[in-house]
């Protein structure tokens, strides 16, 4: 072999050695990034569970509005743990006003809680893949779920 050959192929296996290498510490540094990230889609069994019960952590308020009548503050929460959303109503210092809470979704699911003297309650949680909003409802007056006298709601997220 002649020594042009030989350099050659050093500086070929040497472009190949150094492109694994890159390789491979780019692959370990993505690897546990990828692992970390929360498995949002895997919420479709979520529906209707508890998020205080089931490891919600991490969550963040993505729509909140405070009731002009009472002061009730509600929040539209997400998980990106559980891959799941909730209304929070937490009762302004000691008072305890209000009648209900609402996580409902664009398409009809609505789930509701009753409001009972805690500082702090929710709904069960839904799939952030939905559209949702939370909703407060104080004096219930009527047969159906929006009979109240003050019914107010988040915007849609």
């Amino acid at each position: 072999m002649g020594d042009d050959m030989v350099r050659t192929r050093g500086r070929r296996d040497f472009r190949r050695l150094f492109a694994y290498l890159a390789l491979t510490a780019v692959a370990a540094v993505v690897a546990p990034v990828v692992a970390e990230q929360p498995a949002l889609a895997q919420c479709y069994a979520c529906d209707g569970v508890d998020p205080n019960t089931n490891g919600c952590t991490g969550t963040t308020t993505v729509r909140e509005l405070t009731a002009a009548k009472t002061g009730v503050r509600i929040e539209l929460r997400f998980s990106a743990n559980c891959g799941g959303a909730w209304t929070r109503s937490t009762q302004p210092g000691n008072n305890r006003y209000g009648t209900d809470i609402f996580l409902e979704s664009s398409d009809g699911l609505r789930y509701k809680h009753w409001l009972r003297s805690d500082s702090q309650e929710w709904t069960p949680m839904m799939r952030w893949t939905r559209t949702l909003r939370a909703c407060y409802g104080w004096g219930y007056e009527g047969p159906n779920w929006y009979n109240y006298d003050v019914f107010e709601c988040t915007s849609w997220w």
